[in-house]
């Protein structure tokens, strides 16, 4: 049976930090813009806490909003290894980043590693930029990345034996991973792709310990679209990047946006 991705933790959300390195510089940006906005940072769709903890070791306060039980549950297990302060400044909550509701505003919001793009239609991406608007202070900043559609991986509505990532070991028993992705669906027309992945933890005889497959579903966004739902949804474009060390747009690679709420 295949199951949405992260929904039951599992082998995915168990590996998750030691299989997702992120992109050069990005911490270093996220950490770099909550020290410059003075906080308090918002991160939707934290999962694990791979970008909360290191603003919260910064000396920034920050909220971490998931979906995912499972997410959450793995960025609480790092609390331990923070020194007492670190971990008063780090607050993880369970949320929908199309509808929530927290009792503070913040100076930063953000949404790394394309996290945006599991919304899958206009609606609900409106819905969300909406609710981010209305936690942040009168001049607050708004940070998304997302990827820049690939035209030449998009031709094909079905691709199997999509790509093999390279075996990991899990972090908790020391045992082998093997990850793959299947399948990949492509629809041309609500733009969004569907892979299904395939996890296994392996024993010392060869043979599959656990062996389970997830469904990732994301839409992809043309950058003219996503200047125009910031736009309808009240935020200014203030920079657009390629890259987390600065580098200006550029086809194929990240969309970074970082936009201004706007008061009128």
């Amino acid at each position: 049976m295949t199951r949405p991705f992260y929904s039951e933790g599992g082998l995915n959300a168990e590996t998750y930090d030691v299989r997702t390195l992120g992109f050069p510089g990005e911490i270093d940006f996220y950490v770099s813009c909550a020290r410059a906005s003075g906080g308090p940072v918002l991160e939707v769709a934290c999962g694990t806490g791979r970008v909360s903890w290191p603003v919260a070791r910064a000396g920034v306060d920050v909220v971490g909003l998931d979906l995912t039980p499972a997410m959450l549950e793995q960025a609480e297990r790092k609390r331990h290894r923070e020194r007492p302060e670190v971990s008063a400044r780090a607050r993880f909550v369970l949320g929908d980043m199309t509808d929530f509701a927290l009792d503070e505003r913040f100076a930063l919001a953000i949404i790394p590693f394309r996290a945006f793009q599991v919304l899958l239609g206009v609606d609900q991406q409106r819905r969300s930029l909406g609710c981010l608007r209305r936690h942040l202070r009168a001049g607050g900043r708004l940070i998304i990345d997302v990827f820049d559609p690939r035209l030449d991986l998009l031709v094909n509505e079905r691709s199997t034996a999509v790509r093999d990532i390279n075996p990991i070991t899990h972090p908790v028993t020391g045992r082998p991973v093997t990850i793959d992705v299947l399948e990949r669906l492509n629809d041309h027309v609500e733009q969004r792709l569907v892979e299904r992945w395939r996890f296994r933890e392996i024993g010392a005889d060869g043979k599959a310990l656990r062996d389970e497959e997830e469904r990732l579903e994301m839409r992809w966004i043309y950058r003219f679209e996503m200047q125009h739902l910031l736009e309808l949804s009240g935020f200014a474009i203030e920079e657009e990047l390629s890259d987390f060390r600065g580098a200006p747009r550029a086809y194929g690679r990240e969309q970074i946006w970082v936009a201004r709420r706007e008061d009128t």
